[in-house]
């Protein structure tokens, strides 16, 4: 299963060996954002390593080490995903009720194809994030936009960085 941390502004990143850790059990790709601007999606262990190095401590950052469940092993299909137009990044963890196509994961079809047409639609308020709460089954969703993120479903909370899970441990 996917894993992502939440790294607010102010916390540390953590520790390469937990990074290592984290990727060994989900060695499928690589993908991060910050809001100083930086992102990366990559296969590759070492350039994440290398880029993350970058982060300032006052930039929250969102990290998906991924699984693959729906869609190739590929970085286009490495979270988070972002959109141009609204400027919200989005990552998931778990397995939604949802056919792929076009060798597009699960989390990218939701992204796009549910809630930025809801976005557009509703706006940032109570009606969709209702809308996303009934959607995201059991899984856990991060969106990010500017300094606003939001957080859905149970993260354990590392020294401030938000985990999704800690299969990783095990």
């Amino acid at each position: 299963m996917c894993c992502i941390l939440y790294i607010p502004s102010g916390v540390k990143t953590p520790p390469i060996t937990i990074m290592k850790a984290i990727h060994r059990a989900n060695p499928h790709g690589i993908g991060f954002a910050d809001t100083d601007g930086n992102s990366l999606k990559t296969i590759d262990l070492s350039s994440f390593l290398q880029a993350i190095k970058l982060r300032q401590k006052g930039a929250a950052c969102i990290v998906h080490f991924r699984l693959a469940t729906h869609g190739s092993i590929s970085e286009k299909n490495c979270h988070p995903f972002y959109d141009p137009d609204t400027g919200v990044w989005f990552a998931h963890n778990g397995v939604l009720p949802i056919r792929s196509h076009d060798d597009k994961t699960d989390s990218e079809i939701f992204f796009r194809e549910r809630f930025l047409p809801r976005l557009n639609e509703y706006g940032d308020t109570p009606e969709l994030w209702d809308y996303v709460e009934r959607e995201r089954c059991s899984s856990r969703f991060v969106f990010m936009r500017g300094d606003r993120v939001v957080t859905l479903g149970t993260w354990h909370n590392q020294r401030g960085v938000l985990f999704s899970n800690l299969n990783w441990l095990y």
